[in-house]
C-alpha cells in the first residue's frame, strides 16, 4: 500500500474526496497530535498554516451545529469538546512553529503495512496503526535518525562514511546500528527489539546502566528503564512481514493487545478465565477477521464484532 503525506491528506479532506483508510490516518495524526503536540514538528510551513486554516474551519463548522435549535443536547458536549481541542492544537501549533524543523512523518492506518525508503535508501517496513517520522534531508556524514511509534522492520544501510542511525523508541530507548536488520516493536510504555543482522547497541537515556549490545535471534524488552534480553524464535517476531502471524502458547490477553495495537481493535472478555487461555499455530494472510475466526474455533468460544468492539465469551 502507498502512503500519503500529511498535506496531502489535508487538501484532499479540504476537498471532500478523502477515501476511507485516508481519513482514518488524517484522524489519526489529529488524536496523536492532542496527545502530543511535538508531532507538528514535522510539519512544513505550507502544511502547517493549511493544517491551521482547516482546524479553524472545523471549529467555525462545530460551532454552527451548536448554534442549530433542533436537539441542542445530542451536540453541546461534544461539540465544545471537538472545538476546544482543535483551538488548543492552533495555539500549540502557532508556539512550536519557529522551532519546526522539516520532517516526514508516514502513518500506516490500522490492519495494513506500509514499505518506506529513507533518504540513505535504508528500507522500512511499517505495521499497522503505527507512525514513523525523520528528517527530509539527511547529510552524507550526519547522524541519522528517525521516531518509531508502533511496529517496524528496519533493514539499515551501512554508509562509507560509517553514519549513525539511531532509532528513538517509548522508554526514552535509542537503538544505534550501522548496518542491520532488526524489528521494532514500541508502544505505549513498553519496547521490543529484535535481532536478525547485525549488531545493535541500545541505551536508555535515563538509565545508569551500561549499554545493551544485541545478537541475532536476541529479543531485548524495556520496560520502564529496565533492560531485559533472551533468545527468541526469530519467524514469530518477523512472520508480520509475509502477513503471517505466529502465535506459541500466547495467552488470549496478548493477543487482545497485538489486535489493539496493528488493527486499532478493543478486545473485551466475559471473563478473567477466558483471557488467560494461550493460543499456538500459525494464520497465513491474516486478516483481523481471519484471527478473531481462529480464537473462536479452537476455543469453541463467542466472538461478537461491532465495528472496533470486540466482545470474547463462552457460547
Amino acid at each position: 500500500m502507498d502512503y500519503y503525506p500529511l498535506g496531502d491528506l489535508i487538501r484532499r479532506h479540504r476537498a471532500g474526496t478523502l477515501l476511507p483508510h485516508e481519513r482514518r490516518q488524517l484522524e489519526n495524526f489529529w488524536q496523536r497530535a492532542m496527545e502530543d503536540t511535538s508531532y507538528l514538528d514535522n510539519l512544513s510551513p505550507e502544511d502547517r498554516a493549511l493544517l491551521k486554516e482547516t482546524m479553524f474551519a472545523e471549529t467555525r463548522r462545530q460551532i454552527a451545529r451548536l448554534e442549530q435549535p433542533a436537539r441542542p443536547w445530542i451536540y453541546t458536549a461534544a461539540a465544545y469538546r471537538v472545538a476546544a481541542a482543535v483551538l488548543l492544537l492552533i495555539v500549540a501549533g502557532g508556539i512550536l512553529y519557529w522551532n519546526a524543523s522539516r520532517m516526514t512523518t508516514i502513518y500506516s492506518p490500522p490492519g495494513e503495512q506500509v514499505s518506506i525508503i529513507l533518504p540513505d535508501k535504508s528500507h522500512v517496513t511499517l505495521n499497522g496503526n503505527s507512525t514513523l517520522r525523520y528528517a527530509t534531508d539527511w547529510k552524507k556524514e550526519g547522524l541519522r535518525e528517525v521516531w518509531i511509534d508502533g511496529e517496524a522492520f528496519f533493514a539499515v544501510r551501512h554508509t562509507e562514511l560509517h553514519a549513525k542511525f539511531v532509532v528513538h523508541a517509548a522508554n526514552e530507548l535509542n537503538v544505534e546500528v550501522l548496518g542491520t536488520k532488526f524489528n521494532v516493536r514500541s508502544r505505549s510504555e513498553r519496547s521490543e527489539v529484535m535481532l536478525t543482522e547485525g549488531k545493535v547497541r541500545l541505551e536508555v537515556e535515563s538509565s545508569t546502566e551500561a549499554p545493551v549490545y544485541l545478537h541475532p535471534g536476541e529479543l531485548a524488552t524495556v520496560v520502564g528503564n529496565a533492560v531485559s534480553t533472551h533468545s527468541v524464535e526469530e519467524r514469530r517476531y518477523t512472520s508480520w512481514l509475509h502477513q503471517t502471524l505466529v502465535f506459541d502458547r500466547t495467552p488470549l490477553a496478548e493477543v487482545a493487545m497485538l489486535l489493539r495495537d496493528t488493527y486499532g481493535l478493543d478486545v473485551t472478555f466475559a471473563g478473567d478465565d477466558l483471557a488467560a487461555r494461550e493460543l499456538s499455530g500459525e494464520i497465513s494472510s491474516a486478516t483481523v477477521d481471519d484471527v478473531l475466526y481462529a480464537i473462536a474455533e479452537t476455543f469453541n468460544l463467542k466472538v461478537d464484532r461491532d465495528g472496533q468492539q470486540v466482545t470474547i465469551s463462552s457460547p
